[in-house]
């Protein structure tokens, strides 16, 4: 894959990207969503809305942990309060391209698969499962753990290996 290129309807209003600060900016977000705080490791990705005033408002958030050449990904959120500040046109293009959070995880995809063999998702989340396979998550034997494989030629016993260190992690 080459990098990421955000759909051309979103482009103006909606802005993808890594952030150092990532979990000090979403932090509110992230607690209304899962009752703690972002993880203080690891890398942190940012969708923000740009208003008609040009002000950035967190839209979207998401974690990246690399671990063992696997990119475990989670805390997978979007604040509906800022997605209600778009206009109708917005909203709409927003819906048609998959979403806030879908956008977030094709740049994770895209722009950080360099040394991966694999990136694992842990979700417990109906909708927001849905959206993962969107993106390119393949379901696993666990009910909570996709894959997207970064390499699809990685041969069947790597695969096993790889799931079974994703699963001893537990949630991320």
């Amino acid at each position: 894959m080459t990098g990421y290129q955000l759909p051309t309807e979103l482009r103006g209003f909606i802005s993808v990207g890594e952030a150092s600060n990532g979990g000090e900016l979403a932090a509110r977000l992230f607690y209304r969503k899962f009752r703690d705080t972002p993880p203080d490791h690891g890398r942190h990705f940012i969708v923000y809305y740009i208003n008609e005033d040009g002000a950035l408002h967190v839209a979207s958030y998401l974690h990246l942990w690399v671990k063992e050449r696997m990119g475990l990904i989670g805390g997978g959120c979007s604040d509906g309060n800022v997605f209600r500040m778009m206009t109708p046109e917005q909203a709409s293009a927003v819906n048609e391209s998959g979403g806030l959070l879908r956008q977030t995880l094709l740049y994770v995809f895209n722009e950080c698969q360099g040394g991966l063999d694999a990136f694992f998702g842990h979700c417990g989340d109906t909708r927001a499962k849905e959206v993962d396979l969107a993106a390119g998550f393949l379901e696993t034997s666990d009910q909570h753990l996709l894959v997207n494989w970064v390499d699809p030629q990685i041969n069947d016993s790597e695969q096993q290996v790889l799931f079974e260190k994703a699963m001893a992690i537990g949630p991320f």
